[in-house]
């Protein structure tokens, strides 16, 4: 079995990812030790339910590559968790103008700076997003780039990241057996991929989703009330989602949520806002996409939040509240886009 085929085969397997973003791409990081202990955490749960962790990281997600730091600074302290994670990287960005940057030796140089700034070996590397000024469909250069990394043991397989279906297709008929998973977002209030085609595409492929974002940026978590604001610093004070009257309407669905599935299950099988949202997307894989998989990569910088947003029989929906969430949904108009300031 190849490395790609072992991947796709631990990932298939694994119910819950990490996205480690949010532990330094924030206005107020998480303190070192604390987003350790959450680290540490999910690879426990992990390791307790047999699996593989999975750990989403970024060259970018912070400045001076903090973030690819943490998760050096945490292995080099404890090694004997390290076989236990699957790490998956973000790179190919100029980071000062902030762009993709996909040529051939720009990407070669992105993995090789995030394996340095990481320490260790990198399971899989992903271009952020794909650079259009190459032209043609996709960069075909980039992804030259990356099969040469492969082929010479420096990653083991690659992720798409941002893509829409057209993109997908033509990439996986040229590097199929190099693609381990495409990441792309999904929530309760980012469900474009349900309908554009994204989601069929990848199920007729057998290609694994990462599902970032599936807390709807917070939007589902109940953090966020109607007279909430920002810190500076915060994107998502400059989100029209997040702002004035797109907030008050959008969080009509989270306040149904928490009126028809949180407070109507008992006090013996309760079930929270991020646990809902979660289960949702879970609850996908055993109904339209069953060929694929789907795997939600919450964040959570302190222990409690990972072990609520980790707890499988905690995010698990009965078909009732599914089939209840899901007709909400085709009648709720979420007002602004993933990225549309304002």
């Amino acid at each position: 079995m190849s490395k790609v085929e072992q991947l796709r085969k631990d990932l298939k397997q694994l119910h819950t990812g990490y996205g480690l973003m949010s532990l330094t791409w924030t206005p107020t990081p998480a303190p070192k030790e604390k987003a350790w202990g959450a680290m540490q955490r999910v690879i426990e749960l992990a390791q307790a339910s047999g699996v593989k962790a999975f750990f989403n990281v970024g060259e970018f997600y912070g400045p001076d590559y903090c973030n690819l730091k943490l998760v050096k600074s945490f292995f080099d302290a404890k090694p004997e968790l390290r076989s236990h994670v699957i790490i998956s990287c973000k790179g190919g960005l100029n980071i000062a103008a902030f762009k993709p940057s996909g040529k051939y030796e720009d990407v070669i140089a992105s993995a090789e700076n995030c394996i340095k700034h990481l320490g260790t070996h990198l399971e899989i590397f992903e271009v952020a997003r794909l650079d259009k000024s190459l032209g043609g469909v996709y960069p075909c250069e980039s992804f030259e780039a990356m099969a040469s990394l492969v082929d010479r043991g420096v990653i083991d397989g690659i992720s798409l990241s941002e893509v829409n279906k057209d993109e997908i297709a033509a990439i996986h008929k040229d590097w199929g057996k190099y693609l381990v998973c495409a990441e792309v977002e999904l929530s309760m209030f980012s469900t474009d991929i349900l309908y554009d085609g994204t989601a069929s595409l990848c199920n007729d492929l057998g290609l694994i989703i990462v599902a970032y974002s599936p807390l709807g940026r917070g939007l589902l978590t109940g953090a966020i009330k109607r007279d909430s604001s920002f810190k500076n610093g915060d994107f998502r004070a400059h989100i029209r989602r997040f702002k004035d009257d797109s907030l008050q309407h959008n969080l009509l669905l989270t306040e149904f949520l928490q009126r028809e599935i949180v407070d109507q299950r008992p006090s013996s099988n309760p079930i929270s806002l991020p646990q809902v949202a979660l289960g949702w997307i879970k609850a996908l894989n055993s109904n339209e996409y069953s060929n694929t998989h789907i795997i939600p990569i919450p964040s959570g910088s302190d222990m409690k939040k990972v072990e609520e947003n980790f707890n499988d029989s905690r995010t698990t929906l009965t078909e009732a509240e599914f089939s209840k969430i899901t007709s909400f949904l085709k009648e709720f108009e979420v007002v602004g886009g993933r990225y549309e300031f304002s």
